[in-house]
């Protein structure tokens, strides 16, 4: 059974009710990243990994985050800032170290261990002369599998994808869902890191910048400012 991460945040006192409230009535949403290494990743920039609306948040909040991963394909292979991956193939869920492999009638196949510990591989079995496909992973947040990294499939292409436990979060009006494709973050916010003895992050709003930090007591973050470029903060060109 795999762990479960959490990121927690406490909105129950008067300061932070009042920035919830801001958020709340300028239409603010908690976008969330996750990072990823492997050769071919989309140059335009990273998925939305998770899209919550503050308008749904109140009292103390738990965002559940369990090291699941499925394959996703979706058949564009032009993504542009802003394009919305939509996870048009998902395959059956598959641990570290599988070998997947995608067919052309959008059937899946898989080889346990058939890659290194720590990857999943994916072979794009659609005959030469198709187009290219946008591929990658998909863990899941929330009960449910979303995207949180995006490469580009030639055909009869093998792509590596390895997950890295990177997270980034920020609160912005950007009218974003997960998917979405971005270069820049555009707000204050926070980076941390997941492994066997991080699983737990207690983090809470701060006041005029609307930007993230942990609460008191809580285990440290990194801040990050308006404007990083998100590929070199979370992913890795293997």
């Amino acid at each position: 059974m795999a762990t479960i991460f959490k990121i927690d945040f406490d909105l129950t006192s008067q300061e932070q009710i009042d920035i919830l409230d801001y958020l709340q009535a300028n239409n603010y949403k908690l976008l969330g990243y996750k990072g990823a290494s492997g050769p071919a990743q989309v140059t335009e920039g990273v998925p939305v990994w998770f899209a919550e609306p503050f308008i749904e948040m109140f009292g103390n909040v738990e965002i559940d985050y369990e090291p699941l991963y499925k394959v996703y394909v979706y058949n564009k292979a032009t993504i542009g800032a802003y394009t919305t991956i939509q996870m048009q193939a998902l395959s059956p869920e598959v641990p570290l170290g599988t070998a997947v492999t995608f067919n052309a009638d959008g059937s899946w196949s898989t080889i346990p261990d058939g890659a290194p510990d720590g990857i999943i591989t994916l072979l794009n079995n659609r005959p030469a002369g198709t187009d290219n496909i946008t591929v990658g992973l998909a863990s899941k947040v929330n009960g449910e599998f979303a995207p949180f990294c995006a490469f580009t499939a030639t055909p009869q292409g093998s792509i590596s994808m390895e997950p890295n436990e990177t997270v980034l979060l920020f609160a912005a009006q950007d009218d974003l869902v997960s998917g979405s494709v971005v270069g820049n973050t555009t707000a204050p916010g926070c980076t941390f890191d997941f492994n066997a003895s991080s699983t737990q992050y207690d983090l809470q709003l701060l006041p005029s910048t609307f930007g993230i930090d942990n609460a008191p007591g809580g285990r440290p973050v990194t801040v990050t400012d308006s404007g990083t470029d998100l590929t070199k903060l979370l992913t890795t060109v293997s």
